[in-house]
């Protein structure tokens, strides 16, 4: 099919605003509120369930809240109280699912007169608490991995703190405990661990858990029930290789199969594996599976994290795994291909090099995600910036420049990014969450991406016109931008692949706006079977941050002795908050400052102060600039 670009303009009356935001260093806060741990789960009507533990005083409150494929916050800009239940002086790990009336699962814990009580909630859409105020109790214990059955049930496991035993429990559609007395499983006489649960069909489910060996290290072991409870086969073992109690790992399923990926111990290094676990309760790859890579010398790259994923119907597993050098200080991805039948590798012995071994050290983060079939997935570098990647059939990437970023603010060993996840948020669409301590404490932050490599759709008007660029088959990356907008200007962008470019006029998208500014909210990049849509910001603002670009604020010299300059690329007249903030988070300085458009410089002299690293914060309304400084003197 021929390239194609054009200009739709609907009308919308009054102001439409969407809220993903285009710029990559400010991203939309999911909640206000300081966050200790985040999970989120995809519905299948297109939003992301995000829950996540609020760190309130002392205590530590569960969370919910629910966004929209235009990154809108359904439930307000905080989201929902779960709990406030007493937690303890720490967070322990906790789990979400959804259910086939995509309410959200939540499992987690709270204190009662110095024990840990494990608890389960269904929150539906509104944000009502199905299963009332105080949730359903499972007993002691931490924990709880909850997984929806395909007839509407949802069954938890937890680790039972008054046996030490990994223990399950089935929920009713009615919200009541199914089973008079939680199963308990061991193995023989010895202990088990965390549990992973997966729906199977007509109700049954397989549990893949951890049986204690000698402090942390376990071995892995399968089972599937039925709907009543009733284990269809004695404990499987899935692998002799160490494995660690305090470890999730990925699992999945296609009707009464499942599939295991995980990495264990072997002698002084890590391997990562895939393991299939037939409903019969035998594993036809053999004891541990199928080998994501065959290299076993202890000068070998070393494989780690690991995450699977698989399409219905499919021939193949997906599996993603950070590889590092035997010191593990430098990293790289990994990706293997997996015939669902054999085990049969199909990127060789050694898997495809997606990222190398180098010191940018990418790392995946967040699970693996599929779309027609291929991956889809986040990693980090060495600077903590988000990015996401899209690969083929073959591995090979599918985007121009191989990745999209998604965050561009950057962050340090000592105060990381953290609790990454990727959801699909539509059949096109996925949604990238982390949480980050930008200045003073850890948020939860979210941007949209669309499979074309879009990022941050946004439409943003008054006046009553939506305009958006489509692009049909092809790809459309941003060339230059105007500001403003003026009648005898253009914004112009190329098409590739192809020859020659294509120019838009900007007065034609703003004619119904006096004044308005245009700009792109983000460059398009897409491969040739994907149709997507680049939506143009419009706004009736004279003042702002040119391009939005994080690096339109500079500053020198770096280190510098508590004096310096800003420079700042600015388009109009425009009022900024400056603020520095030292190491702790602490307002140390403050100055409204006012720049004229076009390139200022502004001198600052903080004084004398301790040598140290401080934040240099530049706000223009819901825009922000920051930047890490050096004193020393």
């Amino acid at each position: 099919m021929a390239l194609a670009m054009f200009v739709l303009l609907a009308f919308v009356p009054g102001l439409l605003r969407a809220q993903w935001n285009p710029n990559t260093a400010v991203n939309i806060q999911i909640s206000s509120l300081p966050m200790a741990d985040m999970q989120a789960a995809p519905t299948t009507d297109g939003k992301t369930w995000v829950a996540y533990y609020h760190q309130n005083g002392g205590n530590y409150d569960m969370r919910a809240q629910l966004i929209d494929a235009n990154g809108y916050k359904l439930l307000g800009p905080d989201g929902v109280l779960v709990s406030n239940q007493t937690s303890g002086s720490a967070t322990f790990v906790f789990n979400v699912c959804v259910d086939e009336d995509n309410n959200l699962i939540i499992g987690f814990q709270y204190e009662a007169f110095s024990d840990m009580m494990a608890v389960v909630y269904k929150i539906a859409q509104d944000g009502t608490k199905l299963w009332g105020d105080d949730g359903i109790d499972l007993g002691l214990g931490l924990a709880p991995y909850p997984a929806a059955l395909s007839n509407g049930e949802v069954v938890v496991a937890w680790i039972d703190g008054s046996t030490n035993t990994l223990s399950l429990q089935k929920i009713t559609t009615g919200g009541t405990t199914a089973w008079a007395t939680p199963i308990s499983i061991t193995v023989s006489s010895s202990s088990t661990s965390r549990g992973q649960v997966i729906a199977n069909t007509a109700g049954k489910f397989t549990v893949v858990y951890q049986k204690l060996v000698t402090g942390p290290y376990t071995t892995l072991y399968a089972q599937m029930f039925d709907n009543s409870g009733t284990a269809l086969y004695a404990p499987l073992q899935i692998s002799d290789l160490t494995t660690a109690a305090y470890r999730y790992y990925s699992i999945a399923a296609e009707g009464d199969t499942t599939y295991f990926g995980y990495y264990a111990s072997v002698g002084n290094r890590f391997n990562s594996y895939l393991q299939r676990i037939n409903p019969a309760g035998t594993i036809p790859w053999g004891m541990n599976g199928s080998n994501f890579n065959t290299s076993t010398g202890t000068n070998d790259s070393y494989q780690m994290q690991t995450d699977i994923n698989l399409a219905s119907g499919s021939a193949y597993v997906w599996s993603l795994c950070t590889f590092s050098d035997p010191t593990q200080t430098v990293y790289g991805v990994y990706v293997q291909k997996f015939l669902k039948t054999s085990g049969a590798r199909q990127f060789t012995n050694t898997g495809k090099v997606v990222y190398p071994i180098n010191n940018l050290t990418i790392q995946q983060c967040g699970k693996l995600g599929l779309t027609s079939d291929n991956p889809i997935f986040m990693t980090y570098d060495v600077d903590e910036k988000i990015y996401v990647t899209r690969l083929d059939e073959s591995g090979n990437f599918v985007w121009p420049g191989d990745n999209v970023i998604v965050s561009s603010t950057t962050a340090s060993p000592g105060n990381p990014k953290m609790r990454y996840c990727l959801t699909p948020d539509g059949p096109n669409r996925f949604a990238c969450t982390w949480t980050e301590n930008r200045l003073i404490s850890y948020l939860g932050y979210a941007q949209g991406i669309s499979i074309g490599g879009l990022v941050g759709l946004t439409v943003e008007t008054e006046g009553g016109v939506a305009p958006e660029i489509t692009v049909d088959h092809g790809t459309l990356q941003l060339v230059a931008t105007v500001f403003p907008a003026e009648a005898d200007q253009e914004v112009n962008w190329s098409i590739l692949p192809g020859s020659g470019s294509a120019s838009i006029s900007a007065s034609g998208l703003v004619t119904a706006i006096t004044n308005g500014d245009v700009f792109a909210v983000a460059a398009a990049v897409q491969d040739t079977t994907v149709t997507d849509t680049l939506a143009i910001e419009i706004s009736g603002q004279t003042t702002g941050i040119r391009q939005n670009d994080p690096q339109a604020m500079k500053i020198r010299p770096v280190p510098n002795d508590g004096k310096f300059t800003l420079t700042i690329d600015s388009y109009g007249e425009t009022s900024w908050e400056l603020a520095v903030y030292n190491n702790s988070g602490v307002k140390i300085y403050s100055d409204n400052i006012a720049t004229s458009g076009g390139i200022s410089s502004i001198p600052v002299d903080l004084g004398i102060i301790p040598d140290g690293l401080y934040t240099v914060a530049l706000t223009c309304g819901e825009r922000q600039l920051v930047q890490k400084i050096v004193v020393s003197r």
